[in-house]
């Protein structure tokens, strides 16, 4: 082994190092060919990396720097480069995949989590090496594979072998992410294929989820393959092995196919709903799945939203209220921090105000909700208001619950931006209250900063009412300051609208006198 990784360096950097003085020597191209076709050896050397060989791996800088040298040359050369090699990175895109595959089930459950860390990377390596290729391939290259994909799942013995099957939906995959697929003639009949695939093997169910999540885009476009799909997905979501695929494909397709997903979106509520009830998903994957929802109410009809959304988080409001009458401790504190978690993510995407043709991100380009009806976000923020006081003042001086507190707010303002309105009043008034009674919070400076950020950004004129309504109650917030001081503070506060850094500054120097600590930069004022 030791011997023909040698052989494979030397060869990988002489082709490296003078690939395209190499390719100039026209009358000796064979003897190039020749070294090409050793490094294609190389990279297709037999075992499975890393436990049975580690020379594959070097190789694959090799065939980035070749392909850029060929398509660096004028279109007369390059035409006569691209006849020569076009039929050796077809090879190679065989020998890829070859090498992307799994190992039998007892084989790979016998790796070391190191051997199984190493050969992810190696296949992330070999999916960046394939979105490469395509650029020389093109079309072609999909065709190939999904004619290949065809005859592999419509012959029975064939298809028993998962590992195939997995490794061309790897190669689909790996194109898919990257490359604008949408005009692809071959993408339908993939869609179609897709749900003749047995999704028992783990591994393969894996790579299932994520192809289809590579095809969210093609699907928002062909909402009338979306019935086929879904159900492998939803199939996915119940199984904690698939948890992160599962997850992050539901929520591209939730974002990027809201529109069609009326449908569905019964059978969506209530999958997601089953498996944050049971707790299937870790923490992360289920405020991922509560940014999907999110995406998924948001554009639904306006008199079903708020009958969804209670149904959604109702059993999740009733253990927040439970955990709120409880003692302190780890287990609580951090189940508390999920569920406030998961609100936040929820209220993240919850827009109904964002049109079918808006960008993520327009928020200058979204309008207020019809006043006659009241945004569902606040209706439910107006309603668990008095739980998330109880919570903040038993968990005060804990910052990761203040944070998590705060998070609620800030998210919910950065989205309602106009709507969030009528929450100002009470929220002013649950951040006046903390100071007034635990003056010492200096942890609440850093997360009410934020909240206020937002207020100034989106809803300057309620917030400016709040401050002066606020500020003129003698000994409000504490009896240290002087009207003069709080007029400069609100002043200073309405101010700043995107500098995040100068509103924690101004936030935190007006709480240290408030503290009878004169601030370091409180001369400003």
């Amino acid at each position: 082994m030791e011997t023909s990784h040698g052989i494979c360096r030397i060869a990988v950097a002489l082709g490296e190092t003078h690939s395209r003085v190499l390719l100039e020597q026209v009358d000796h191209w064979q003897e190039y060919l020749a070294l090409v076709n050793m490094i294609l050896f190389c990279t297709g050397i037999p075992g499975h990396y890393p436990v049975n060989e580690t020379t594959s791996s070097l190789t694959l800088t090799f065939w980035y720097t070749l392909q850029d040298d060929i398509l660096s040359f004028e279109e007369e050369k390059q035409s006569v480069y691209l006849q020569v090699y076009r039929p050796v990175y077809f090879q190679l895109v065989d020998v890829l995949l070859h090498k992307s595959h799994y190992p039998s089930q007892e084989e790979y459950a016998s790796w070391s989590s190191d051997d199984k860390e190493q050969f992810r990377i190696y296949r992330v390596d070999i999916s960046d090496t394939l979105m490469y290729v395509y650029e020389m391939l093109g079309a072609e290259l999909l065709s190939n594979l999904y004619e290949r994909l065809g005859r592999l799942l419509m012959d029975p013995q064939q298809s028993a072998v998962w590992q195939d099957t997995e490794a061309l939906l790897f190669g689909f995959q790996s194109i898919a992410e990257t490359i604008d697929v949408n005009y692809s003639d071959v993408i339908p009949g993939l869609i179609g294929l897709i749900p003749r695939i047995n999704i028992s093997n783990i591994l393969l169910a894996d790579t299932v989820m994520y192809t289809i999540g590579s095809l969210a885009e093609w699907l928002a476009d062909h909402p009338v393959m979306l019935g086929g799909i879904l159900p492998m997905v939803l199939q996915g979501l119940a199984k904690p092995e698939l948890s992160v695929s599962s997850v992050s494909t539901l929520k591209r397709i939730c974002r990027e196919c809201r529109y069609d997903l009326g449908p569905y979106a019964q059978e969506i509520l209530t999958v997601s709903q089953d498996v944050l009830v049971k707790e299937v998903h870790k923490s992360s994957q289920c405020m991922w799945l509560m940014q999907g929802l999110g995406f998924l109410l948001s554009a639904l009809p306006s008199e079903e939203i708020l009958g969804r959304l209670h149904s959604l988080i109702t059993p999740h409001i009733q253990q927040l209220d439970t955990l709120a009458q409880q003692e302190l401790n780890a287990t609580n504190k951090q189940s508390i921090i999920h569920i406030v978690g998961m609100l936040a993510s929820l209220f993240t995407t919850l827009d109904i105000n964002r049109q079918a043709d808006c960008l993520e991100g327009a928020a200058s380009s979204r309008l207020p909700a019809p006043q006659s009806t009241q945004n569902p976000v606040v209706v439910v923020l107006q309603q668990v208001f008095t739980l998330i006081q109880t919570i903040l003042s038993k968990w005060l001086h804990d910052s990761e619950v203040v944070e998590a507190v705060c998070g609620v707010f800030d998210k919910s303002v950065r989205t309602l931006l106009h709507d969030f309105g009528p929450m100002v009043p009470q929220l002013g008034e649950m951040l006046g209250e903390i100071y007034s009674a635990f003056p010492q919070a200096s942890a609440l400076d850093l997360h009410f900063s934020e909240v206020l950020l937002n207020l100034s950004r989106h809803c300057p004129a309620l917030l400016s009412q709040w401050l002066k309504e606020t500020l003129q109650t003698p000994g409000f917030p504490c009896a240290q300051v002087t009207a003069e001081q709080k007029h400069t503070f609100s002043q200073q506060l309405l101010r700043e609208q995107t500098n995040k850094r100068r509103v924690k500054e101004i936030v935190k120097e007006f709480a240290l006198l408030c503290r009878g600590l004169q601030g370091s930069g409180y001369s400003d004022y």
